[in-house]
Protein backbone atom coordinates (compact mmCIF):
# COMPACT_ATOMS: atom_id res chain seq x y z
CA UNK A 1 0.00 0.00 0.00
CA UNK A 2 1.40 3.60 -1.17
CA UNK A 3 2.41 6.42 1.28
CA UNK A 4 -0.62 8.92 1.34
CA UNK A 5 1.65 11.68 1.35
CA UNK A 6 4.17 10.31 -1.02
CA UNK A 7 4.61 12.58 -3.72
CA UNK A 8 2.85 12.65 -7.20
CA UNK A 9 3.44 15.54 -9.95
CA UNK A 10 -0.13 15.72 -11.86
CA UNK A 11 0.84 18.60 -14.01
CA UNK A 12 3.51 17.61 -16.75
CA UNK A 13 4.42 18.34 -20.49
CA UNK A 14 5.78 16.50 -22.96
CA UNK A 15 7.22 17.11 -26.58
CA UNK A 16 3.55 15.82 -28.28
CA UNK A 17 2.28 19.33 -26.87
CA UNK A 18 4.72 22.15 -25.90
CA UNK A 19 7.58 20.32 -23.67
CA UNK A 20 10.79 19.23 -25.01
CA UNK A 21 11.12 15.63 -23.33
CA UNK A 22 9.75 12.83 -24.21
CA UNK A 23 7.04 10.70 -22.18
CA UNK A 24 9.13 8.04 -21.50
CA UNK A 25 11.82 10.34 -20.39
CA UNK A 26 9.88 12.62 -18.23
CA UNK A 27 8.11 9.16 -16.67
CA UNK A 28 12.17 7.56 -16.02
CA UNK A 29 13.01 11.15 -14.36
CA UNK A 30 10.19 11.12 -11.85
CA UNK A 31 11.74 7.86 -10.82
CA UNK A 32 14.93 8.77 -10.68
CA UNK A 33 12.89 11.80 -8.22
CA UNK A 34 11.00 9.11 -6.05
CA UNK A 35 8.00 10.85 -7.38
CA UNK A 36 5.11 7.66 -6.72
CA UNK A 37 2.74 9.04 -9.54
CA UNK A 38 3.01 11.03 -12.43
CA UNK A 39 0.25 12.69 -15.22
CA UNK A 40 1.47 13.97 -18.32
CA UNK A 41 -1.80 16.53 -19.34
CA UNK A 42 -0.32 17.51 -22.86
CA UNK A 43 -2.37 20.59 -24.24
CA UNK A 44 -4.93 19.12 -26.81
CA UNK A 45 -3.47 15.96 -27.38
CA UNK A 46 -3.28 12.27 -26.23
CA UNK A 47 -0.38 11.16 -28.61
CA UNK A 48 2.05 10.54 -25.68
CA UNK A 49 -0.87 8.34 -23.05
CA UNK A 50 0.43 5.42 -24.60
CA UNK A 51 4.43 5.77 -23.89
CA UNK A 52 3.74 7.20 -20.57
CA UNK A 53 1.64 3.92 -19.66
CA UNK A 54 4.76 1.57 -21.05
CA UNK A 55 7.17 3.65 -19.52
CA UNK A 56 5.30 3.36 -16.11
CA UNK A 57 5.36 -0.11 -16.14
CA UNK A 58 8.90 -0.24 -16.77
CA UNK A 59 10.41 2.18 -14.19
CA UNK A 60 7.88 1.85 -11.33
CA UNK A 61 5.80 4.77 -11.69
CA UNK A 62 1.69 5.27 -11.83
CA UNK A 63 0.59 7.04 -14.24
CA UNK A 64 -2.29 8.61 -14.94
CA UNK A 65 -3.50 9.74 -18.00
CA UNK A 66 -4.34 12.88 -18.80
CA UNK A 67 -5.09 15.86 -20.70
CA UNK A 68 -5.03 19.67 -20.85
CA UNK A 69 -8.35 21.47 -22.60
CA UNK A 70 -8.35 25.02 -23.05
CA UNK A 71 -11.85 27.13 -22.94
CA UNK A 72 -13.15 30.89 -22.25
CA UNK A 73 -15.70 31.43 -20.07
CA UNK A 74 -16.55 35.44 -19.55
CA UNK A 75 -13.17 36.33 -21.63
CA UNK A 76 -11.24 34.79 -19.27
CA UNK A 77 -9.32 31.82 -20.47
CA UNK A 78 -9.98 28.48 -18.72
CA UNK A 79 -7.86 25.48 -18.71
CA UNK A 80 -9.37 22.09 -17.57
CA UNK A 81 -7.53 18.54 -17.31
CA UNK A 82 -8.89 15.70 -17.73
CA UNK A 83 -7.39 12.85 -15.72
CA UNK A 84 -7.93 9.04 -16.16
CA UNK A 85 -9.45 9.37 -19.57
CA UNK A 86 -9.17 6.37 -22.07
CA UNK A 87 -6.94 7.74 -24.63
CA UNK A 88 -8.66 5.30 -27.21
CA UNK A 89 -12.24 7.16 -27.25
CA UNK A 90 -13.50 7.52 -30.33
CA UNK A 91 -14.84 11.33 -29.77
CA UNK A 92 -12.09 12.24 -27.68
CA UNK A 93 -9.42 11.29 -30.55
CA UNK A 94 -11.73 12.81 -32.95
CA UNK A 95 -11.99 16.31 -31.35
CA UNK A 96 -8.10 16.85 -30.16
CA UNK A 97 -7.42 15.47 -33.96
CA UNK A 98 -9.59 18.62 -35.01
CA UNK A 99 -7.70 20.97 -32.53
CA UNK A 100 -4.47 19.98 -33.34
CA UNK A 101 -5.16 21.20 -37.33
CA UNK A 102 -6.85 24.41 -36.00
CA UNK A 103 -3.59 25.13 -34.17
CA UNK A 104 -1.56 24.77 -37.67
CA UNK A 105 -3.78 27.69 -38.71
CA UNK A 106 -3.10 29.75 -35.68
CA UNK A 107 0.56 29.30 -36.01
CA UNK A 108 0.78 30.02 -39.62
CA UNK A 109 -1.36 33.58 -38.76
CA UNK A 110 1.23 34.38 -35.98
CA UNK A 111 4.32 33.71 -38.37
CA UNK A 112 2.25 36.30 -40.70
CA UNK A 113 2.15 39.14 -38.21
CA UNK A 114 5.83 38.22 -36.77
CA UNK A 115 7.03 38.43 -40.53
CA UNK A 116 5.03 42.27 -40.38
CA UNK A 117 6.86 42.74 -37.65
CA UNK A 118 9.97 42.52 -39.71
CA UNK A 119 10.79 38.45 -37.74
CA UNK A 120 10.73 36.60 -40.74
CA UNK A 121 10.95 32.83 -39.59
CA UNK A 122 10.24 29.82 -42.03
CA UNK A 123 7.05 27.65 -41.32
CA UNK A 124 9.46 24.60 -41.53
CA UNK A 125 11.43 25.07 -38.55
CA UNK A 126 8.14 25.64 -36.34
CA UNK A 127 7.14 21.96 -37.84
CA UNK A 128 10.63 20.68 -37.03
CA UNK A 129 10.28 22.17 -33.63
CA UNK A 130 6.90 20.95 -32.55
CA UNK A 131 8.45 17.57 -34.22
CA UNK A 132 5.39 14.86 -33.46
CA UNK A 133 3.31 16.88 -31.37
CA UNK A 134 0.92 19.77 -31.68
CA UNK A 135 1.95 23.19 -32.50
CA UNK A 136 2.23 25.47 -30.13
CA UNK A 137 3.46 29.38 -29.06
CA UNK A 138 6.44 27.87 -27.14
CA UNK A 139 7.70 26.04 -30.57
CA UNK A 140 7.18 29.76 -32.20
CA UNK A 141 9.59 31.04 -29.46
CA UNK A 142 12.20 28.33 -30.04
CA UNK A 143 12.70 29.20 -33.29
CA UNK A 144 12.76 32.84 -32.51
CA UNK A 145 15.80 32.33 -30.41
CA UNK A 146 17.01 30.05 -32.50
CA UNK A 147 16.81 32.42 -35.56
CA UNK A 148 18.70 35.13 -33.22
CA UNK A 149 15.34 37.52 -33.71
CA UNK A 150 15.11 37.55 -29.68
CA UNK A 151 17.31 36.80 -27.39
CA UNK A 152 14.99 34.41 -24.88
CA UNK A 153 11.87 32.54 -24.85
CA UNK A 154 10.37 35.03 -22.29
CA UNK A 155 11.62 38.09 -24.59
CA UNK A 156 9.32 36.65 -27.31
CA UNK A 157 6.49 35.83 -25.35
CA UNK A 158 6.69 39.32 -23.56
CA UNK A 159 7.26 41.44 -26.73
CA UNK A 160 5.17 39.27 -29.42
CA UNK A 161 3.39 36.42 -28.64
CA UNK A 162 1.96 36.75 -24.89
CA UNK A 163 -1.59 36.88 -25.14
CA UNK A 164 -2.48 40.40 -26.37
CA UNK A 165 0.38 40.98 -27.66
CA UNK A 166 1.31 42.17 -31.03
CA UNK A 167 1.53 39.50 -32.87
CA UNK A 168 -0.81 36.84 -30.58
CA UNK A 169 -3.67 34.85 -32.22
CA UNK A 170 -6.29 33.44 -29.92
CA UNK A 171 -6.29 29.56 -30.38
CA UNK A 172 -9.26 27.33 -31.28
CA UNK A 173 -10.80 26.01 -28.29
CA UNK A 174 -13.83 23.79 -27.75
CA UNK A 175 -17.34 25.01 -26.06
CA UNK A 176 -17.27 24.77 -22.50
CA UNK A 177 -20.03 21.92 -22.51
CA UNK A 178 -18.00 20.20 -24.86
CA UNK A 179 -15.06 19.80 -23.08
CA UNK A 180 -16.59 18.10 -20.00
CA UNK A 181 -18.80 16.27 -22.11
CA UNK A 182 -15.58 14.95 -23.56
CA UNK A 183 -13.81 14.39 -20.73
CA UNK A 184 -17.04 12.11 -18.88
CA UNK A 185 -17.71 10.21 -22.00
CA UNK A 186 -13.54 9.09 -22.25
CA UNK A 187 -14.30 8.04 -18.52
CA UNK A 188 -11.95 10.68 -17.32
CA UNK A 189 -12.24 13.37 -13.89
CA UNK A 190 -12.58 16.74 -14.63
CA UNK A 191 -10.16 19.63 -12.99
CA UNK A 192 -9.78 23.31 -12.97
CA UNK A 193 -6.13 23.85 -13.61
CA UNK A 194 -4.20 26.62 -11.79
CA UNK A 195 -7.36 28.87 -11.35
CA UNK A 196 -4.68 31.93 -10.24
CA UNK A 197 -6.72 35.01 -9.19
CA UNK A 198 -10.10 33.68 -11.06
CA UNK A 199 -10.37 31.83 -7.44
CA UNK A 200 -11.95 35.14 -6.54
CA UNK A 201 -14.91 34.92 -9.14
CA UNK A 202 -17.54 33.27 -7.02
CA UNK A 203 -19.88 33.15 -10.08
CA UNK A 204 -16.67 31.24 -12.43
CA UNK A 205 -16.66 28.54 -9.38
CA UNK A 206 -20.06 27.98 -9.40
CA UNK A 207 -20.02 27.74 -13.20
CA UNK A 208 -17.54 25.62 -13.17
CA UNK A 209 -18.71 22.93 -10.53
CA UNK A 210 -22.43 22.79 -12.50
CA UNK A 211 -20.26 21.80 -15.16
CA UNK A 212 -19.01 19.19 -13.24
CA UNK A 213 -15.28 19.62 -12.01
CA UNK A 214 -14.13 16.96 -9.68
CA UNK A 215 -11.14 18.77 -8.44
CA UNK A 216 -9.11 21.74 -8.66
CA UNK A 217 -5.58 22.22 -8.64
CA UNK A 218 -4.63 24.06 -5.24
CA UNK A 219 -0.25 23.26 -5.58
CA UNK A 220 0.74 25.26 -8.76
CA UNK A 221 4.23 27.30 -9.29
CA UNK A 222 2.10 30.45 -10.38
CA UNK A 223 0.07 30.68 -7.34
CA UNK A 224 1.43 32.44 -4.08
CA UNK A 225 0.62 31.36 -0.96
CA UNK A 226 -2.43 33.60 -0.53
CA UNK A 227 -4.07 32.71 -3.96
CA UNK A 228 -3.06 28.89 -2.77
CA UNK A 229 -5.07 29.16 0.56
CA UNK A 230 -7.98 30.39 -1.42
CA UNK A 231 -7.79 28.19 -3.82
CA UNK A 232 -7.72 25.64 -0.48
CA UNK A 233 -10.51 27.11 1.11
CA UNK A 234 -12.74 26.75 -2.23
CA UNK A 235 -12.11 23.49 -2.59
CA UNK A 236 -12.96 22.49 1.21
CA UNK A 237 -15.92 24.53 0.79
CA UNK A 238 -17.47 23.11 -2.70
CA UNK A 239 -15.47 19.52 -1.35
CA UNK A 240 -13.24 19.11 -4.91
CA UNK A 241 -10.66 16.95 -4.86
CA UNK A 242 -7.12 19.06 -4.45
CA UNK A 243 -5.01 18.12 -7.05
CA UNK A 244 -1.47 19.66 -8.05
CA UNK A 245 1.71 19.51 -10.36
CA UNK A 246 4.78 21.93 -11.19
CA UNK A 247 3.06 21.91 -15.40
CA UNK A 248 7.11 21.29 -16.58
CA UNK A 249 7.65 21.97 -19.78
CA UNK A 250 11.15 22.85 -19.81
CA UNK A 251 12.56 24.80 -17.16
CA UNK A 252 13.26 28.30 -19.09
CA UNK A 253 9.57 28.65 -19.76
CA UNK A 254 8.39 27.96 -15.93
CA UNK A 255 10.75 28.40 -13.80
CA UNK A 256 9.77 25.15 -11.96
CA UNK A 257 11.04 22.03 -12.08
CA UNK A 258 9.72 18.42 -11.88
CA UNK A 259 9.13 17.61 -9.02
CA UNK A 260 9.31 20.96 -7.12
CA UNK A 261 5.54 21.34 -6.65
CA UNK A 262 3.94 18.11 -6.10
CA UNK A 263 0.42 16.65 -4.52
CA UNK A 264 0.12 13.75 -1.87
CA UNK A 265 -1.09 10.25 -3.20
CA UNK A 266 -3.91 10.68 -1.69
CA UNK A 267 -5.41 12.71 -4.31
CA UNK A 268 -4.47 10.07 -6.94
CA UNK A 269 -6.75 7.89 -4.75
CA UNK A 270 -9.60 10.72 -4.46
CA UNK A 271 -9.30 10.61 -8.58
CA UNK A 272 -9.38 6.94 -8.85
CA UNK A 273 -12.39 7.09 -6.66
CA UNK A 274 -14.38 9.49 -8.46
CA UNK A 275 -13.80 8.18 -11.98
CA UNK A 276 -15.60 5.46 -10.83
Amino acid sequence: MKNLKAPCDLHLHSYYSDGNLSPQALVQRAHELDLVAVSITDHDTILGQEESLRAGKKYGVEVLTGIEFSMREDDLSIHIIGYLIDPLNPALVKNVDKLGQARVGRAKMIVDKLTAYGLKIPFQDILESAGEGTIGRPHIAQVLVKRGLVRSIQEAFGRYIRDGGPCYVPKTVLPSEKVFELIKEAGGVAVWAHPGKNILRRDLLERLCRFGIAGIEVWHPHQDLDIERKVHAAAQEKGLIMTGGSDFHFREAMQSDMGEVTAPYETVTALKKAAI
